[in-house]
């Protein structure tokens, strides 16, 4: 199974640079250094590849490496400018030097803020490696072959779009959602297609390989990074075990980023929220609720002591009774060119993201407003009325742009969509205590360690934010999953009132409380370890090795227990999307797959294929090289495919069907008796493409154990 994904390498490789280097690059322009350039590197990359897209048609004139160079230049140049200008700008320019050439200024600065490996640096760095581990296991053994596709009808669309966007090399959004076929279409988030399309094109792989390859460089390299920066901020006296219990958190927790990859093929989705919690940072920075550089005492609680019970040494507690910050720092010209560039790119992988993102901005202006009211009340009176006016009016112009927002047709759309109930808030609670949805086993063990961290901060006056945004995403989960009320529209409607979605978003707060909490649970165990040892056993251990055994058999213990609730459970997820094991009907099987190669050369080129969508047939351009008629399932075909879907049967004899035919260029129709969903009220609209064993007029070319290839003959219109 390990041996089949050497054909996965090459373009995971491509689409793990293409999402890290030219952030990194431009980060570095911006002065940014350490583990924080690399750490906002990602969020970056989607603003450089986003912008990449709208330079196609007015300069490089096709999607390419090139668009991405130009990119990459553009926003470098702006970045090194910016900093010059605000450096000289405030007399950041050694004014008692003032020989000094802007050459040799330049050369000093960048001496001076180059990459520094410091020791919680690499420890940083090993969190990201092993999640990027756990991950790549996980698409390993639930994916199982690189080339097999995904088995639901959605990603029939996607993989027609990374097409689409290979074939005529334009990347926009207008272009990737007319893939779907629809007669009138709208423009649909492009950045994951026009990043598989790069990736699959630059190695010769197909899109199933490309997308599973893009798949894992999303959720192993710009999920770990983009959570490890974030809780690199918040817990700046992590120990080596939290920051290992940190990789483990993202790569083992199912609801991010398997549940995205597999439920729905949200792969948009999956790659803007992938890079929300660096986005979330650099939003708290904004609204002051996080400070730019990792301050000594952010994970300090009232009574000295580190969160996760590090032994803070005396130079650090001396820090932390300065208030000192503790680590390099981000510019305000860094944060928000980071901040911008990077919305505009996640803006482009999926807007649901900018909304989620929408979640921290409402708490950071709640949290805002309380210290403003209880700052008041300390000067008196007449400056408490003064600020409650003020926030009379801001709160007032917030929820009128919040009302306003009903005014946006497209919105509405989503906003009014919703998905059906099937639990109690009670129930959707506990799931989300657990770590779980309907399509996910519980995390019991990871779970509890989520309970045990949120307490352990509860006496941390600096990461209440945290605290506060953990129990909202929980109490928006439990509005989607059990709720058809006003409020759960009004809340959760930007993510189409969708439980799995919502659930998505609740690791970008449980990565942090779990892993305090199995450090927390890992230390309480170690001193039992050691009394145990030294009371029972009459052997005295120190106490690395006590914890050392405290932390092998919170491993293990959970596994024999719980043998479902491991490291691996992602793969149980996403194996079930790729076998489609709920309704045991396979979109494209390994006998269809063979079909369709043999069709490349069956029919003439420039041919199309016809099919119901609920058979495949729409996945058979994947392998065939001719392009479909059907890409999607749509409630708006143009006339022609209405006319051809319900009607096909009789082409030799209706001219009209006939011509419809000549007018698509059909060549050849897939019949399946396999097909998506026996209760999918879809398939009505396809009648006339299933069932073609005694149609006239056409030959079969291809048999396979459910599905049969005919050649379409010649008509009259």
């Amino acid at each position: 199974m390990i041996f089949t994904w050497g054909l996965a390498l090459a373009p995971a490789l491509v689409a793990a640079l293409l999402l890290v280097v030219p952030g990194l690059i431009v980060n570095l322009g911006l002065g940014a250094r350490g583990f924080d350039a690399l750490g906002l590197a990602p969020l970056t990359s989607l603003g450089v590849l986003a912008i990449a897209t709208l330079l196609v048609p007015v300069v490089v004139g096709r999607w390419s490496l090139a668009a991405v160079s130009v990119s990459l230049a553009l926003l470098t140049a702006v970045a090194v400018l910016g900093r010059i200008i605000i450096a000289w700008r405030t007399g950041d320019t050694s004014p008692h030097r003032p020989n000094l050439s802007i050459r040799l200024w330049i050369s000093q600065r960048w001496m001076a803020q180059r990459w520094m490996p410091r020791r919680r640096t690499i420890w940083w760095l090993a969190s990201v490696g092993l999640a990027a581990g756990i991950v790549a296991a996980n698409f390993v053994l639930g994916v199982r072959d690189p080339g097999l596709p995904s088995q639901t009808i959605d990603a029939g669309f996607h993989y027609n779009a990374v097409l689409s966007v290979i074939r005529s090399g334009f990347p926009d959004g207008s272009h990737v959602g007319a893939a779907s076929g629809a007669a009138a279409t709208a423009w649909y988030p492009p950045l994951w297609h026009d990043l598989t399309a790069l990736a699959s094109s630059l190695t010769g792989v197909n899109v199933v390989v490309g997308a599973n390859a893009v798949g894992w460089a999303i959720g192993g390299v710009v999920w770990p990074l983009s959570m490890v920066w974030l809780c690199s901020r918040i817990l700046p006296h992590a120990r080596l075990l939290t920051t290992m219990a940190l990789g483990l958190c993202c790569g083992a927790i199912t609801l991010f980023p398997y549940i995205m990859l597999s439920f729905g093929v949200l792969w948009p989705n999956v790659l803007s929220l992938a890079a929300l919690p660096t986005a979330t940072g650099l939003t708290l920075m904004v609204l002051h609720l996080m400070p730019r550089s990792p301050h000594a005492q952010d994970d300090i609680n009232s009574a000295g002591v580190a969160a996760d019970g590090a032994t803070l040494d005396e130079v650090e507690a001396a820090a932390v009774r300065r208030g000192a910050a503790v680590g390099p720092g981000l510019s305000w010209w860094t944060v928000l060119f980071v901040g911008f560039v990077g919305c505009l790119g996640m803006f482009f992988a999926h807007p649901g993201a900018l909304f989620a993102l929408g979640i921290w901005v409402v708490i950071g202006a709640v949290m805002l407003s309380a210290r403003l009211v209880v700052w008041s009340r300390a000067r008196g009176l007449r400056q408490l009325r003064r600020s409650l006016l003020l926030l009379l009016l801001g709160w007032s112009v917030a929820l009128g742009l919040w009302a306003a927002m009903n005014l946006v047709p497209a919105l509405n759309a989503v906003r009014d969509f919703n998905w059906a109930e099937i639990m109690t808030m009670n129930q959707a609670l506990g799931q989300a205590l657990t770590l779980s949805t309907v399509i996910t086993r519980a995390h019991w063990a990871l779970g509890a360690a989520t309970v045990w961290g949120f307490y352990r901060l509860l006496k941390v006056p600096r990461l209440r934010w945290l605290l506060v945004s953990h129990v909202f995403l929980i109490f928006l989960y439990m509005l989607a999953a059990g709720s058809s009320s006003w409020l759960a529209r009004e809340l959760t409607g930007f993510w189409f009132n969708d439980a799995q979605r919502v659930a998505a978003l609740i690791p970008m707060t449980a990565v942090p409380l779990a892993a305090l909490g199995i450090t927390s649970g890992a230390d309480a165990l170690g001193r039992l370890v050691g009394r145990v040892s030294s009371d029972v056993l009459g052997r005295t251990l120190s106490s690395r090795q006590a914890l050392g055994i405290a932390a092998l058999g919170m491993l293990v213990v959970p596994v024999v227990v719980f043998p479902d609730q491991g490291i691996a459970q992602g793969a149980a997820v996403l194996q079930d999307r790729y076998t489609d094991q709920n309704f045991h009907h396979l979109m494209v099987t390994s006998d269809e797959q063979v079909l369709y190669e043999k069709l490349a050369t069956q029919i003439p080129a420039g041919e199309t294929v016809l099919g119901s969508p609920a058979t495949g047939a729409q996945f058979s351009t994947i392998w065939s090289g001719h392009e479909v008629v059907i890409p999607h399932t749509t409630s708006n075909p143009i006339p022609d495919v209405r006319l051809v879907s319900l009607r096909f049967k009789s082409f030799t004899t209706d001219p009209h069907v006939c011509a419809a035919l000549k007018r698509l260029k059909v060549g050849a129709v897939v019949d399946d008796l396999d097909q998506f969903r026996v209760t999918d009220e879809s398939r009505a609209h396809y009648a006339g493409l299933v069932d073609l064993y005694n149609t006239p007029g056409l030959t079969p070319i291809g048999h396979g154990v459910s599905a049969v290839i005919y050649r379409v003959g010649a008509c009259r219109s």
